[in-house]
């Protein structure tokens, strides 16, 4: 095993000071490096840091280890918030799958790689990194570290490669992020119970980050014989195989990552429903298309009577990304009998504000009216399938929370009468 700060001292002379560097996000992202160069600040001077640093679950703002540090990546939210507005972080709006072709040529001098502890053969596994690991493993031009953890499951189905195709080695014996999800609330349930309504059994689920994920797999809940190909699934994924709604079948459950507690990790080892794939699986729109009965359940920050969605934004800034939206709603869209799917509570801030507006506040549109199936709430299902415009307001107001009705009714007429 290498010493961490021999290791990214050389980094450093190999690249004239200013490495470029992949460091991932998810559960495994390597925070003892961030505490490496916190303890000697001056190996951070002059490095950009890239990597795919997930909102609620990666907190580490690399680029703030150095003022002359600077960091690219996909997601912007509040631990980079600093580095952001001070021009050190450079955000790049792009779709998962832009994403992951971005890592397979983007300039780096090295790469950072979660790995399992080797086998008999001395082979590791990509384990839950699977996701974007592959854009980097298969470049010559980067000097690949593997970064072993023995507490990272080696989920059989899942991408291995010998220790010794990696550059060097480096041990991190920190734990592994955990997400613990919350009890299922009742607006949580009733929204999953009215998204249950467009999916029967046999469907294919896919579900985004977050909560959402508590929707999707209770709507799955409900029917029997179900798949997931997902980008990531989590601790609601549990309940779903306890209540016996996922296909036995081996392969049942594909995803790039997992990110939970203890028992969902130790499931990926020993379950063979899971398949772990990389981005250009999961995400890729043809490989979903030709899915059929594909359910995508996205959620959203707010979704106007127009059927567009925020997705990004919450009071004028920017917290989030487009992640792998578009490309499981246009999958989706295409797949035969598909459902497009956006699940959301009516309301936030405690019920002062509604989640369905007349028009969005954010800057950006995350996904075009032309692309919006469904919308879910607790109070209801919208079809905008094929809705016109005045229908997709009646529907959009009909699944509202009632106390915003009336005004959103107010506010459609006027907007109508100028259109």
């Amino acid at each position: 095993m290498t010493d961490t700060a021999a290791l990214l001292k050389s980094l450093r002379d190999a690249a004239s000071g200013a490495p470029r560097l992949y460091i991932p996000g998810g559960p495994a992202e390597p925070t003892f490096l961030a505490d490496a160069f916190r303890t000697d600040p001056a190996l951070a001077d002059g490095v950009t840091f890239l990597g795919h640093w997930l909102p609620g679950i990666n907190h580490t703002d690399w680029a703030g280890l150095h003022p002359n540090a600077a960091a690219e990546g996909t997601f912007l939210y509040s631990d980079h918030r600093r580095s952001f507005e001070a021009g050190r972080f450079r955000l790049l709006p792009l779709h998962y799958s832009e994403a992951f072709d971005w890592l397979k040529s983007v300039p780096l001098d090295a790469a950072f790689i979660p790995v399992s502890a080797p086998d008999a053969r001395g082979n590791v596994s990509l384990s839950l990194g699977t996701d974007m690991s592959p854009a980097i493993t298969g470049r010559p031009d980067v000097r690949l570290i593997a970064v072993v953890r023995s507490d990272l499951p080696a989920p059989p189905a899942s991408p291995h490669l010998p220790l010794h195709a990696f550059a060097e080695t480096i041990e991190d014996a920190s734990p592994l992020i955990t997400l613990p999800d919350p009890p299922l609330s009742d607006e949580t349930r009733a929204i999953a119970t009215h998204a249950a309504t467009l999916l029967a059994d046999g469907y294919t689920v896919q579900s985004g980050i977050g909560s959402v994920q508590q929707i999707a797999m209770a709507a799955a809940a409900h029917h029997r014989n179900m798949r997931v190909h997902t980008g990531m699934v989590s601790d609601p994924l549990l309940a779903a195989l306890e209540a016996g709604a996922i296909s036995a079948s081996p392969g049942a459950i594909l995803t790039g990552t997992a990110i939970g507690t203890p028992p969902l990790y130790e499931r990926t080892a020993t379950d063979p429903r899971f398949s772990f794939q990389p981005v250009s699986v999961t995400h890729s729109v043809l490989v979903i298309a030709g899915i059929p009965r594909f359910a995508a359940i996205n959620g959203g920050v707010e979704v106007d009577l127009f059927g567009q969605v925020n997705s990004e934004w919450v009071n004028g800034r920017q917290v989030a990304s487009t992640g792998g939206l578009g490309n499981f709603v246009r999958g989706a869209n295409l797949s035969a009998g598909g459902r497009n799917i956006i699940a959301l509570p009516a309301t936030a801030r405690g019920g002062e504000r509604s989640r369905i507006v007349a028009r969005l506040a954010s800057p950006t549109i995350t996904l075009p009216r032309s692309e919006t199936g469904y919308v879910v709430t607790e109070h209801g299902v919208a079809d905008l399938a094929t809705a016109d415009i005045d229908q997709r307001a009646d529907r959009l107001i009909a699944i509202a929370a009632p106390p915003f009705r009336d005004q959103l009714a107010n506010e459609w007429a006027a907007l109508r009468a100028g259109l």
